[in-house]
């Protein structure tokens, strides 16, 4: 009798119902069962218009004998620097499938392209062995927040002649665990909400083009079967497999005295009419990559959701919190699997005063 595969087994993106039949395009699908691969179970579809069956496969995920997150994982532990011989007994006590060494080596060549912190692996696996790689800690902040940066990326930032002069960035992402004043995040506006939204963006030139992070997202969101994990199973793989990601759910916060200082000098308001107190925020990704800070928001529904003021504030914070980082230093954008739209901050606010003088 062959062995049962257990209910985890199904595969997470076929689960969700497609807005099309992969093959006329039809809206009229609906269930038709399930079916048993190897090592996993998927659900499949009926078209009513066509009559076919199909199983909703984005192209990253197709032909695969393992689960892809199988594959994303052990890319994962090899770039944190375990061996091949290490990595394999570990997909095998995680996930029980038995992999072997060849394979292991023959997905991380399939991948280099995108994991692009293999060429950096060597020198961090120098550093820091693979359990110390990357420091998290847990934030309570309204919610739980999973802050994690990169320890051998931030060794590596300040040896390198390109970005050293970003250290202080480094200094900052370490600092956090210990300066960062939690009690501010209980009793604070959001940078989400902040009046600066109400800036006219119309003049605002926002670039739209693919990026590594837009191409990440295609390949790790089809894996997260609950969409309240998607970002954070983004942020783990982007953390540790891109040469360019610091740190994850960074907190950021500005003082009274601080907001007070910034809208004096860029002509804005920062709070709300009659709030009071600190503005606070995290930032999904921190980046730091041709000579400039780079800000990241992921955002499922990025076509319509423009969060261009909230990335405004954490850059403006980010100038504060970082002793020597100007605003022309950073740009901002955010993303989804499909597009990736990125902007200067500075452009936002220099407009904004130029049409109030106007």
């Amino acid at each position: 009798m062959p062995s049962r595969i257990p209910r985890s087994a199904r595969v997470p993106h076929t689960e969700k119902r497609p807005e099309r039949c992969a093959h006329c395009g039809s809206t009229a699908i609906s269930r038709k069962g399930t079916r048993r691969k190897k090592i996993e179970i998927v659900q499949l579809w009926r078209c009513a218009s066509c009559k076919r069956v199909f199983t909703p496969t984005p192209a990253p995920l197709r032909n695969k004998t393992y689960p892809l997150r199988t594959v994303l994982d052990a890319i994962t532990l090899y770039d944190l620097g375990y061996s091949l011989e290490a990595t394999s007994a570990k997909i095998r006590s995680r996930h029980g499938d038995r992999v072997s060494r060849s394979t292991v080596a023959a997905w991380i060549a399939q991948y280099r392209s995108l994991a692009t912190y293999g060429r950096l692996r060597a020198d961090g696996r120098r550093l820091f062995p693979p359990t110390q790689a990357i420091r998290s800690i847990k934030l309570y902040h309204r919610q739980i927040y999973k802050y994690a940066y990169h320890r051998p990326k931030l060794a590596l930032l300040r040896q390198g002649r390109e970005h050293s002069r970003f250290s202080g960035v480094a200094d900052f992402l370490e600092r956090v665990p210990i300066e960062c004043p939690h009690e501010l995040f209980h009793d604070s506006e959001r940078a989400s909400q902040t009046p600066l939204a109400k800036i006219k963006t119309s003049r605002l030139i926002i670039v739209e083009k693919e990026n590594f992070a837009t191409l990440m997202a295609g390949l790790v969101i089809p894996t997260v079967g609950d969409n309240r994990l998607r970002h954070e199973a983004l942020q783990r793989f982007m953390l540790a497999n891109d040469s360019t990601t610091l740190a994850v759910e960074v907190p950021i916060w500005i003082s009274p005295e601080t907001i007070a200082e910034l809208e004096h000098e860029h002509g804005v308001a920062l709070m709300p009419a009659g709030a009071a107190g600190a503005l606070t925020g995290h930032i999904d990704f921190l980046q730091v990559r041709n000579r400039a800070v780079h800000i990241l928001d992921y955002k499922p529904d990025a076509r319509t959701n423009r969060p261009i003021a909230q990335l405004t504030v954490y850059a403006l914070a980010l100038t504060k919190l970082v002793p020597g980082l100007k605003l022309f230093d950073i740009k901002c954008a955010w993303f989804n699997e499909e597009e990736y739209c990125e902007f200067f901050p500075r452009t936002l606010l220099a407009r904004h005063n130029e049409q109030s003088a106007a």
